[in-house]
C-alpha cells in the first residue's frame, strides 16, 4: 500500500456518497481524477481551440448529461472515456463534491475518483488540445497567482486562480480544485 491509498480512504470519508439527483434542466458532471502512487496528481485537460464553448480553457473531463446516461456519474464516466480514453473500469470512485454552478448557471456535479497514472491516456482531438497533471504537492508550494471575484444570484464568490507550467486554472475548475484541496488538507491533518 502506498501513502496515497491511506489519503484516498480518508478523503473518501469526507466526500458525499449519495447519488446526485437528476433535475429537469440541463446539467453536467465532471470527473476530478487523482492519480494513485507516491506523488498523487490532479488530471486536467485543455479544451481545443476550435471548440465553440470555452475554447482553450483548462477543465476536468466531463460534459452535459445525455438521455442514455443512467445518472450523473455515468455522464462523467462516458465523457472521460470520450475525452481522454479512460474506461470506467480504470476509475475508482471516492465520492462527489456538492453540485455547483458555472458562470453561465449550468449545474455541475464533480465526482472524485482515483486511477492508475500508468494507464495510457489520449486527448480526443475533437475536444482537447492536451492532458496534463498537477502534483498535489505543488499546490502547497504557491502556484496560486490571484483571486477572482464572481457574482451569482446576488452573492460574491472569491475563487483562486492557479498557474502551472504555462496553464492557468481559473473559474469553475479552480473552485472545484480549491474545495478538493481543502478536503485533502483536512484528510492529512
Amino acid at each position: 500500500m502506498v501513502v496515497s491509498d491511506l489519503l484516498f480512504g480518508t478523503l473518501s470519508q469526507q466526500l458525499i456518497h449519495e447519488p446526485s439527483a437528476l433535475v429537469d434542466q440541463p446539467q453536467a458532471a465532471v470527473l476530478v481524477l487523482i492519480s494513485r502512487g507516491d506523488n498523487p496528481a490532479l488530471l486536467y485537460t485543455k479544451r481545443a481551440a476550435h471548440m465553440r464553448q470555452h475554447p482553450g480553457e483548462i477543465c476536468f473531463p466531463g460534459g452535459m448529461w445525455e438521455f442514455g446516461d443512467t445518472d450523473l456519474f455515468a455522464t462523467a464516466q462516458r465523457e472521460a472515456h470520450e475525452e481522454i480514453g479512460l474506461p470506467a473500469a480504470e476509475m475508482h470512485l471516492l465520492g462527489r463534491l456538492p453540485k455547483s454552478h458555472t458562470r453561465a448557471g449550468t449545474p455541475v456535479t464533480p465526482f472524485v475518483a482515483s486511477f492508475n497514472a500508468g494507464f495510457p491516456l489520449y486527448p480526443s482531438p475533437n475536444e482537447l488540445d492536451s492532458i496534463f497533471f498537477v502534483p498535489l504537492s505543488v499546490f502547497h508550494e504557491g502556484i496560486q497567482i490571484r483571486e477572482d471575484k464572481f457574482e451569482r444570484n446576488g452573492s460574491t464568490f472569491n475563487v483562486p486562480a492557479y498557474h502551472y507550467q504555462g496553464h492557468e486554472i481559473w473559474g469553475f475548475t479552480a473552485a472545484v480544485t480549491f474545495h478538493l484541496l481543502h478536503l485533502l488538507a483536512r484528510a492529512q491533518s
